[in-house]
Protein backbone atom coordinates (compact mmCIF):
# COMPACT_ATOMS: atom_id res chain seq x y z
CA UNK A 1 0.00 0.00 0.00
CA UNK A 2 2.84 2.40 0.87
CA UNK A 3 4.57 1.70 -2.45
CA UNK A 4 1.33 2.25 -4.34
CA UNK A 5 0.72 5.57 -2.62
CA UNK A 6 4.30 6.70 -3.31
CA UNK A 7 3.98 5.80 -6.99
CA UNK A 8 0.64 7.59 -7.13
CA UNK A 9 2.05 10.73 -5.53
CA UNK A 10 5.08 10.60 -7.84
CA UNK A 11 2.90 10.31 -10.94
CA UNK A 12 0.71 13.18 -9.77
CA UNK A 13 3.79 15.35 -9.21
CA UNK A 14 5.04 14.50 -12.72
CA UNK A 15 1.72 15.46 -14.29
CA UNK A 16 1.66 18.70 -12.29
CA UNK A 17 5.16 19.63 -13.53
CA UNK A 18 4.25 18.78 -17.13
CA UNK A 19 1.07 20.84 -16.89
CA UNK A 20 2.96 23.78 -15.38
CA UNK A 21 5.53 23.74 -18.18
CA UNK A 22 2.82 23.57 -20.84
CA UNK A 23 0.85 26.42 -19.27
CA UNK A 24 4.01 28.53 -18.98
CA UNK A 25 4.79 27.83 -22.63
CA UNK A 26 1.27 28.70 -23.70
CA UNK A 27 1.28 31.97 -21.77
CA UNK A 28 4.68 32.86 -23.17
CA UNK A 29 3.54 32.06 -26.71
CA UNK A 30 0.27 33.93 -26.57
CA UNK A 31 1.82 36.78 -24.59
CA UNK A 32 3.80 37.92 -27.62
CA UNK A 33 2.29 40.12 -30.27
CA UNK A 34 2.71 39.28 -33.92
CA UNK A 35 4.36 41.92 -36.07
CA UNK A 36 1.98 43.90 -38.22
CA UNK A 37 4.42 44.78 -40.97
CA UNK A 38 7.28 42.95 -42.57
CA UNK A 39 10.67 43.47 -40.92
CA UNK A 40 9.30 44.06 -37.42
CA UNK A 41 10.78 41.91 -34.69
CA UNK A 42 8.46 39.54 -32.85
CA UNK A 43 10.52 39.58 -29.65
CA UNK A 44 13.15 42.25 -29.09
CA UNK A 45 16.35 41.17 -27.28
CA UNK A 46 19.01 43.68 -26.31
CA UNK A 47 22.47 42.90 -24.96
CA UNK A 48 22.25 45.45 -22.17
CA UNK A 49 19.44 46.41 -19.84
CA UNK A 50 16.75 48.58 -21.44
CA UNK A 51 15.62 51.77 -19.75
CA UNK A 52 12.06 51.82 -18.44
CA UNK A 53 11.98 55.22 -16.78
CA UNK A 54 14.26 57.80 -15.19
CA UNK A 55 14.42 59.10 -11.63
CA UNK A 56 16.30 62.34 -12.14
CA UNK A 57 19.57 61.33 -13.78
CA UNK A 58 19.22 57.74 -12.55
CA UNK A 59 18.13 55.25 -15.18
CA UNK A 60 15.97 52.30 -14.11
CA UNK A 61 16.35 49.30 -16.43
CA UNK A 62 14.34 46.10 -16.69
CA UNK A 63 17.31 44.05 -15.49
CA UNK A 64 17.34 46.16 -12.31
CA UNK A 65 13.68 45.30 -11.81
CA UNK A 66 14.56 41.61 -12.17
CA UNK A 67 17.38 41.92 -9.61
CA UNK A 68 15.14 43.78 -7.13
CA UNK A 69 12.39 41.20 -7.59
CA UNK A 70 14.86 38.36 -6.94
CA UNK A 71 16.12 40.14 -3.82
CA UNK A 72 12.56 40.59 -2.59
CA UNK A 73 11.87 36.86 -3.05
CA UNK A 74 15.02 35.92 -1.13
CA UNK A 75 14.22 38.39 1.66
CA UNK A 76 10.69 37.00 1.92
CA UNK A 77 12.09 33.46 2.18
CA UNK A 78 14.59 34.54 4.85
CA UNK A 79 11.85 36.32 6.81
CA UNK A 80 9.65 33.23 6.65
CA UNK A 81 12.45 30.95 7.87
CA UNK A 82 13.34 33.23 10.79
CA UNK A 83 9.74 33.80 11.88
CA UNK A 84 7.99 30.51 11.08
CA UNK A 85 10.76 27.93 11.51
CA UNK A 86 10.02 24.91 13.70
CA UNK A 87 12.17 22.28 15.38
CA UNK A 88 10.47 19.65 13.20
CA UNK A 89 10.49 21.34 9.78
CA UNK A 90 7.37 21.24 7.64
CA UNK A 91 7.40 20.89 3.87
CA UNK A 92 7.89 24.54 2.95
CA UNK A 93 10.63 25.00 5.55
CA UNK A 94 12.40 21.86 4.35
CA UNK A 95 12.18 23.11 0.75
CA UNK A 96 13.67 26.48 1.67
CA UNK A 97 16.43 24.97 3.80
CA UNK A 98 17.40 22.29 1.28
CA UNK A 99 19.59 24.43 -1.06
CA UNK A 100 21.23 26.20 1.89
CA UNK A 101 22.17 22.97 3.64
CA UNK A 102 23.27 21.34 0.39
CA UNK A 103 25.64 24.15 -0.61
CA UNK A 104 26.90 24.48 2.98
CA UNK A 105 27.75 20.77 2.96
CA UNK A 106 29.82 21.22 -0.20
CA UNK A 107 31.66 24.27 1.13
CA UNK A 108 32.34 22.57 4.46
CA UNK A 109 34.73 20.13 2.82
CA UNK A 110 36.76 22.81 1.02
CA UNK A 111 39.01 24.01 3.86
CA UNK A 112 39.20 24.42 7.62
CA UNK A 113 38.25 28.10 7.27
CA UNK A 114 35.03 27.42 5.37
CA UNK A 115 32.93 29.27 7.95
CA UNK A 116 34.44 32.56 6.86
CA UNK A 117 33.10 32.42 3.31
CA UNK A 118 30.20 29.94 3.30
CA UNK A 119 27.65 32.76 3.57
CA UNK A 120 29.08 34.43 0.45
CA UNK A 121 28.97 31.21 -1.58
CA UNK A 122 25.38 30.44 -0.51
CA UNK A 123 24.29 34.02 -1.16
CA UNK A 124 25.77 34.04 -4.67
CA UNK A 125 24.20 30.69 -5.49
CA UNK A 126 20.71 31.66 -4.33
CA UNK A 127 20.84 35.12 -5.91
CA UNK A 128 21.91 33.85 -9.33
CA UNK A 129 19.50 30.91 -9.17
CA UNK A 130 16.46 33.07 -8.41
CA UNK A 131 17.52 35.70 -10.98
CA UNK A 132 17.81 33.02 -13.65
CA UNK A 133 14.50 31.35 -12.82
CA UNK A 134 12.61 34.64 -12.76
CA UNK A 135 13.21 34.85 -16.50
CA UNK A 136 11.16 31.66 -16.97
CA UNK A 137 8.00 33.01 -15.33
CA UNK A 138 5.01 33.60 -17.62
CA UNK A 139 4.92 37.15 -18.88
CA UNK A 140 8.59 37.90 -18.28
CA UNK A 141 9.99 39.09 -21.59
CA UNK A 142 6.57 39.36 -23.24
CA UNK A 143 4.82 41.99 -21.07
CA UNK A 144 6.23 45.47 -21.20
CA UNK A 145 6.20 48.90 -22.77
CA UNK A 146 6.29 49.59 -26.50
CA UNK A 147 8.65 52.08 -28.09
CA UNK A 148 8.99 53.12 -31.71
CA UNK A 149 12.46 52.44 -33.11
CA UNK A 150 13.16 53.20 -36.79
CA UNK A 151 9.46 53.19 -37.60
CA UNK A 152 8.74 49.87 -35.87
CA UNK A 153 7.17 49.24 -32.49
CA UNK A 154 9.59 47.44 -30.17
CA UNK A 155 8.55 45.76 -26.94
CA UNK A 156 10.67 46.63 -23.88
CA UNK A 157 9.94 44.00 -21.19
CA UNK A 158 9.17 45.24 -17.71
CA UNK A 159 11.18 42.43 -16.11
CA UNK A 160 14.30 40.79 -17.45
CA UNK A 161 16.72 38.23 -15.92
CA UNK A 162 19.39 40.25 -14.14
CA UNK A 163 22.17 37.89 -15.25
CA UNK A 164 21.37 38.73 -18.90
CA UNK A 165 22.89 42.16 -18.18
CA UNK A 166 26.69 42.31 -18.08
CA UNK A 167 26.57 45.00 -15.39
CA UNK A 168 25.01 42.55 -12.94
CA UNK A 169 27.41 39.67 -13.62
CA UNK A 170 30.40 42.00 -13.56
CA UNK A 171 29.30 43.33 -10.17
CA UNK A 172 29.11 39.79 -8.76
CA UNK A 173 32.51 38.96 -10.27
CA UNK A 174 34.07 42.07 -8.69
CA UNK A 175 32.72 41.03 -5.28
CA UNK A 176 34.20 37.55 -5.73
CA UNK A 177 37.52 38.97 -6.95
CA UNK A 178 37.87 41.34 -4.00
CA UNK A 179 37.00 38.58 -1.51
CA UNK A 180 39.47 35.96 -2.74
CA UNK A 181 42.26 38.56 -3.07
CA UNK A 182 41.46 39.68 0.48
CA UNK A 183 41.73 36.09 1.69
CA UNK A 184 45.10 35.74 -0.04
CA UNK A 185 46.41 38.92 1.59
CA UNK A 186 44.94 37.96 4.96
CA UNK A 187 46.49 34.49 5.00
CA UNK A 188 49.86 35.20 3.36
CA UNK A 189 50.22 38.89 4.21
CA UNK A 190 50.77 41.63 1.61
CA UNK A 191 54.38 40.58 1.06
CA UNK A 192 53.50 36.91 0.74
CA UNK A 193 50.73 37.66 -1.74
CA UNK A 194 53.12 39.75 -3.86
CA UNK A 195 55.68 36.94 -3.70
CA UNK A 196 53.05 34.59 -5.13
CA UNK A 197 52.56 37.01 -8.03
CA UNK A 198 56.31 37.40 -8.58
CA UNK A 199 56.86 33.64 -8.54
CA UNK A 200 60.04 31.58 -8.42
CA UNK A 201 62.86 31.98 -9.32
CA UNK A 202 63.18 35.69 -8.63
CA UNK A 203 65.20 36.46 -11.77
CA UNK A 204 62.13 35.42 -13.79
CA UNK A 205 59.99 38.08 -12.06
CA UNK A 206 59.88 40.47 -15.08
CA UNK A 207 58.28 37.66 -17.07
CA UNK A 208 56.24 35.83 -14.41
CA UNK A 209 54.70 38.85 -12.66
CA UNK A 210 52.71 40.05 -15.72
CA UNK A 211 51.62 36.46 -16.41
CA UNK A 212 50.39 35.91 -12.84
CA UNK A 213 48.72 39.33 -12.76
CA UNK A 214 46.87 38.62 -16.00
CA UNK A 215 45.90 35.21 -14.60
CA UNK A 216 44.36 36.86 -11.53
CA UNK A 217 42.47 39.43 -13.59
CA UNK A 218 41.28 36.79 -16.05
CA UNK A 219 39.25 35.23 -13.24
CA UNK A 220 37.29 38.46 -13.02
CA UNK A 221 36.61 38.40 -16.76
CA UNK A 222 35.80 34.69 -16.95
CA UNK A 223 33.35 34.76 -14.03
CA UNK A 224 31.37 37.68 -15.45
CA UNK A 225 31.44 36.69 -19.13
CA UNK A 226 30.64 33.01 -18.53
CA UNK A 227 27.48 33.75 -16.56
CA UNK A 228 26.38 36.58 -18.84
CA UNK A 229 27.04 34.62 -22.04
CA UNK A 230 25.13 31.53 -20.95
CA UNK A 231 22.11 33.39 -19.59
CA UNK A 232 21.92 35.77 -22.54
CA UNK A 233 22.25 32.85 -24.98
CA UNK A 234 19.39 31.09 -23.20
CA UNK A 235 17.26 34.22 -23.47
CA UNK A 236 17.95 34.48 -27.20
CA UNK A 237 17.20 30.76 -27.64
CA UNK A 238 13.84 31.08 -25.90
CA UNK A 239 12.98 34.16 -27.95
CA UNK A 240 13.83 32.31 -31.15
CA UNK A 241 11.75 29.26 -30.25
CA UNK A 242 8.81 31.46 -29.24
CA UNK A 243 9.04 33.33 -32.54
CA UNK A 244 9.13 30.14 -34.59
CA UNK A 245 6.26 28.44 -32.77
CA UNK A 246 4.10 31.58 -32.63
CA UNK A 247 4.37 31.92 -36.39
CA UNK A 248 2.96 28.37 -36.67
CA UNK A 249 0.08 28.58 -34.20
CA UNK A 250 -2.06 26.44 -36.49
CA UNK A 251 0.01 23.50 -35.28
CA UNK A 252 -1.10 23.70 -31.64
CA UNK A 253 0.94 20.75 -30.29
CA UNK A 254 4.08 22.36 -31.71
CA UNK A 255 3.23 25.73 -30.19
CA UNK A 256 2.71 24.18 -26.74
CA UNK A 257 5.36 21.48 -26.53
CA UNK A 258 8.48 23.14 -28.00
CA UNK A 259 8.45 26.23 -25.71
CA UNK A 260 7.75 23.94 -22.75
CA UNK A 261 10.74 21.75 -23.56
CA UNK A 262 13.11 24.69 -23.83
CA UNK A 263 11.72 26.27 -20.66
CA UNK A 264 12.50 23.01 -18.87
CA UNK A 265 16.04 23.02 -20.25
CA UNK A 266 16.54 26.62 -19.16
CA UNK A 267 15.33 25.62 -15.70
CA UNK A 268 18.22 23.15 -15.56
CA UNK A 269 20.75 25.50 -17.14
CA UNK A 270 19.86 28.28 -14.69
CA UNK A 271 20.63 25.94 -11.79
CA UNK A 272 23.90 24.76 -13.37
CA UNK A 273 25.15 28.31 -14.01
CA UNK A 274 24.37 29.38 -10.45
CA UNK A 275 26.21 26.33 -9.11
CA UNK A 276 29.23 26.89 -11.39
CA UNK A 277 29.62 30.52 -10.27
CA UNK A 278 29.33 29.57 -6.58
CA UNK A 279 31.77 26.65 -6.86
CA UNK A 280 34.32 28.76 -8.75
CA UNK A 281 34.11 31.37 -5.99
CA UNK A 282 34.71 28.66 -3.40
CA UNK A 283 37.62 27.24 -5.43
CA UNK A 284 39.39 30.59 -5.81
CA UNK A 285 39.13 31.29 -2.07
CA UNK A 286 40.26 27.76 -1.23
CA UNK A 287 43.32 28.15 -3.46
CA UNK A 288 44.27 31.36 -1.67
CA UNK A 289 43.98 29.54 1.67
CA UNK A 290 45.43 26.19 0.61
CA UNK A 291 48.83 27.56 -0.45
CA UNK A 292 49.39 28.97 3.03
CA UNK A 293 48.28 25.76 4.70
CA UNK A 294 50.75 23.80 2.58
CA UNK A 295 53.65 26.03 3.70
CA UNK A 296 52.53 25.92 7.32
CA UNK A 297 52.24 22.14 7.28
CA UNK A 298 55.75 21.82 5.84
CA UNK A 299 57.11 24.18 8.51
CA UNK A 300 55.41 22.23 11.29
CA UNK A 301 56.80 18.97 9.87
CA UNK A 302 60.33 20.44 9.80
CA UNK A 303 60.02 21.72 13.36
CA UNK A 304 58.80 18.33 14.47
CA UNK A 305 61.80 16.60 12.88
CA UNK A 306 64.16 19.02 14.61
CA UNK A 307 62.61 18.25 17.96
CA UNK A 308 63.00 14.46 17.72
CA UNK A 309 66.80 14.31 18.43
CA UNK A 310 66.41 16.14 21.74
CA UNK A 311 63.62 13.78 22.75
CA UNK A 312 65.75 10.78 21.86
CA UNK A 313 68.73 12.18 23.84
CA UNK A 314 66.49 12.74 26.87
CA UNK A 315 65.10 9.22 26.67
CA UNK A 316 68.61 7.81 26.21
CA UNK A 317 69.98 9.67 29.23
CA UNK A 318 67.02 8.54 31.33
CA UNK A 319 67.53 4.89 30.47
CA UNK A 320 71.36 4.92 30.90
CA UNK A 321 71.48 4.39 34.73
CA UNK A 322 69.28 1.36 34.46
Amino acid sequence: MAGTSQRGSGSRLTWVLVAAILVAGAVAVFGGTAPEDEGAALIHVEIGGEALWHIGSFEVTNSMVGAVLASAILLAGAWYITRRSALVPHRLQSLLELPVEWVAGIVQGSSSRWGGYVALVIGLFLTILVCNWIGLLPGVGTIGLTHTVEGHEVLVPLVRPAAADLNFTLGLAIITFVVFVWWGVRINGPGGYLKELVGEPRYMAPLMFPIHLISELSRLVSLSMRLFGNVFAGEVLLATMLALTTSALVVLPLAFVIPGVFLGLELLFGFVQAMVFALLTMTYITLAIGEHHGDAHAAEHTDGDNEHPSIERDSGSASAPA
